[in-house]
């Protein structure tokens, strides 16, 4: 029904057609399956719920340096954000008041 709905729209049928045909009472019913199709076709982005934006923003967080000398970077950053796997080396500079990791190849 969902590529029916987009192919029904582009070619121009009228509101009342499309909804006969496809069974829809309202008109409101009518745009929010057309939305919903062209979501679903990745036609357009689909409109994020403010808890979704918060889940998916990265956090930022402050790191401290350990009684051993050490920053911990867990795995959510590294892996999940960054995209670095296991066993991936880095050289470290300092540039001013900032450290940098560099990946080896």
């Amino acid at each position: 029904m969902k590529a029916k709905i987009i192919e029904m729209v582009r070619k121009g049928i009228p509101d009342k057609e499309i909804m006969k045909e496809l069974g829809i009472q309202t008109k409101a019913s009518l745009k929010r399956v057309y939305y919903d199709a062209l979501v679903e076709a990745g036609k357009i982005k689909d409109i994020l719920r403010e808890r979704e934006v918060k889940k998916a923003a990265p956090r930022k967080r402050l790191l401290a340096i350990g009684k051993r000398g050490t920053i911990l970077l867990s795995k959510a950053v590294l892996i999940d954000q960054l995209g670095f796997k296991e066993g991936d080396q880095f050289k470290v500079a300092k540039k001013r008041d900032s450290i940098f990791l560099r990946k080896t190849d």
